[in-house]
């Protein structure tokens, strides 16, 4: 396989997780316009992120050891193709009944694509450019916050927000395509068993990154998955607007997830700290100076520079603590990543129905100020982090 062959392999496997990305979040930036026309409140429209987040976890565990020996490129196709199912569900739903049958797909897709995506990112490249090919394929998350999420939201808000749908699912069929004929395929040697799977979670390493992993991003997904309307009633923020919100919040984002390579280069565990530092910072000064449009205009790009590090730099905690079990543990931190995601938005939907939005921001700064003292305490207790 040729240099320019596996860099166009690994760019296409960021091109897959932008569209996973774009089609998990896609309901945050349409909440405020899909809501309504559903019939339903904004609290329970989150559910749109959360059911699809918890079958995700479901999906991600149980990937490696169903996968068995199939090539693992297949398993990525196989998830584009559950994304177009449920964009063109989505489309012609009439009830949010229908639409929650059809994030049911969407889960699937984000489970399978989330629990290979670094195996195969990494068998692109020699061993010396792992970290590298790690950092790119993981910089389609960040892309997605930037163009994908926003661009997306901005049709949401103009053209409807079936017609978004639409249009992902149509983006997700051509990369399904480039997938399939790009990237290297990719088995495994032995075939993964649940037995391996519960070593892995015995792993320190991996058991230290699930418990933070739960934490960064179930704190992130509180607020961020009701990020519409805080900016809207909280910041006086257009709906028309939001878009461009999200559009600074995913540029920062983009930059983030390329800087924190430095870090991780260094100590995935000390990336974790900054980060989860980062976000809580972030968030804190969001809860307490975000009054108005232009206030937003500058805390929204600060929190997207933690926010977009994040998947990275948990996901190099998993490969350099836990090396023995890295598909294993991989797998279990797909999982915990995106049932964190849907935990967020139903923890948050039930907060701001019953509390409000300044609660939405408590609850996250609170759990990440754990998140940081689970970090530090990881970092003081391993020799080689010293």
């Amino acid at each position: 396989m040729t240099s320019a062959r596996q860099w166009a392999a690994t760019i296409a496997l960021a091109v897959g997780i932008f569209i996973l990305i774009t089609i998990e979040e896609l309901p945050i930036g349409v909440l405020s316009v899909m809501a309504p026309d559903l019939g339903v409140s904004e609290g329970v429209a989150g559910l749109a992120v959360t059911v699809p987040g918890v079958l995700a976890g479901v999906v991600a565990i149980f990937t490696p050891v169903i996968a068995g020996s199939l090539d693992r490129r297949l398993v990525l196709v196989l998830a584009l193709a559950s994304v177009v199912v449920s964009c063109v569900l989505s489309v012609i739903a009439p009830t949010f009944a229908v639409l929650l049958l059809a994030r049911l797909f969407a889960g699937v897709s984000i489970g399978l694509y989330w629990a290979v995506l670094a195996i195969v990112a990494v068998a692109q490249m020699p061993p010396h450019r792992a970290p590298r090919a790690l950092t790119v394929a993981f910089s389609g998350a960040g892309a997605a916050l930037v163009l994908g999420v926003p661009v997306a939201s901005w049709i949401g808000t103009h053209l409807g927000w079936r017609t978004a749908f639409a249009v992902v699912g149509c983006a997700a069929l051509l990369v399904a395509i480039l997938i399939a004929v790009v990237v290297a395929p990719v088995r495994t040697s032995a075939p993964v068993s649940m037995r391996m799977m519960g070593r892995a979670a015995a792993d320190r390493g991996v058991r230290h990154a699930l418990v933070l992993t739960a934490l960064m991003i179930t704190a992130q997904f509180i607020t961020y998955s009701y990020v519409s309307p805080l900016l809207h009633s909280r910041a006086g923020v257009p709906f028309t607007s939001i878009g461009g919100m999200l559009l600074l919040f995913g540029v920062a984002g983009m930059i983030g997830n390329f800087a924190v390579g430095m870090v991780l280069r260094r100590s995935a565990p000390l990336g974790v700290l900054v980060i989860a530092a980062g976000l809580a910072l972030a968030i804190l000064v969001l809860l307490l100076a975000v009054r108005s449009p232009a206030s937003a205009f500058v805390v929204m790009p600060l929190w997207g520079l933690f926010a977009g590090a994040a998947s990275v730099t948990v996901q190099a905690f998993v490969s350099s603590e836990g090396r023995e079990v890295v598909e294993e543990g991989t797998a279990l931190n797909s999982a915990v990543f995106n049932v964190s995601i849907a935990l967020g938005a139903l923890i948050g939907g039930r907060i701001l129905d019953l509390a409000g939005q300044e609660a939405l921001m408590i609850a996250s700064v609170v759990m990440l100020g754990v998140a940081l003292v689970v970090v530090a305490r990881y970092l003081r207790t391993t020799p080689t982090h010293v």
